[in-house]
């Protein structure tokens, strides 16, 4: 365990294989915003990413070096000067430095603009705001929370990460505090609960809508656009 924010414990991580692909640069975008902003509260995810980026430069380090043909340098300044450059954020790039950099400039736009975001009602006790949307359904909310509050029931048909920022809350895996990350794998159903005195404020990234049962939850889910 790690100390997070305010003082707080931080009780709950992303997995190492969630970490391994953060450090790697190919984590899905909403969700690399939301690791990296738990990895500015927790020195031991920190450390673990850090510890994969460090082994994943020395297995580079230790590859035989490629030969280049006679003409390669001048070609790749060609290509430079006829792209203007664009190939430093183009396909030149390895994924890994392309989803490390895409991470970077969405985690430096997103996250101080979560004090300013506009929410708007989902349902008594419930507001939210998108802050991104991706491709195949991929999306980043701000969800804000009444105490005591319910989310309706509902699945996944992807992965879905959440970071608390404020308050807490409880479903069936657990209780989740300030810095806390639920990761909820596609086939698990649960039900939020907005826990304490004060409102439960999350960072929610999803792949793909989700999913819920009951005429009201599905509802809940058209108009939240979920």
């Amino acid at each position: 365990m790690s100390n997070g924010v305010a003082g707080t414990t931080i009780q709950h991580h992303p997995s190492e294989a969630t970490l391994v692909s953060q450090a790697t640069g190919t984590l899905w975008q909403a969700a690399a915003v939301i690791v990296r902003a738990h990895l500015d509260c927790c020195a031991q995810c920190s450390a673990t990413v850090r510890l994969a980026e460090a082994v994943g430069g020395a297995l580079l380090d230790g590859l035989p070096p490629a030969p280049l043909t006679s003409d390669a340098l001048q070609r790749a300044l060609d290509r430079l000067d006829n792209e203007g450059g664009r190939a430093l954020m183009g396909r030149n790039v390895s994924a890994a430095q392309q989803g490390a950099m895409a991470d970077r400039q969405a985690h430096s736009v997103l996250l101080p603009g979560v004090r300013n975001a506009r929410l708007r009602r989902l349902a008594p006790g419930i507001r939210h705001a998108v802050l991104l949307r991706g491709p195949d359904g991929e999306a980043l909310r701000l969800l804000r929370v009444k105490p005591g509050t319910a989310l309706p029931r509902h699945s996944h048909r992807g992965a879905e990460l959440t970071l608390v920022l404020e308050g807490a809350f409880a479903d069936e895996t657990g209780h989740y505090g300030p810095g806390d990350l639920a990761e909820i794998a596609e086939e698990m159903s649960h039900r939020p609960t907005a826990e304490g005195a004060v409102d439960c404020v999350c960072l929610i990234a999803t792949q793909g809508r989700l999913r819920f049962g009951a005429l009201l939850s599905r509802l809940f889910g058209v108009v939240a656009r979920v």
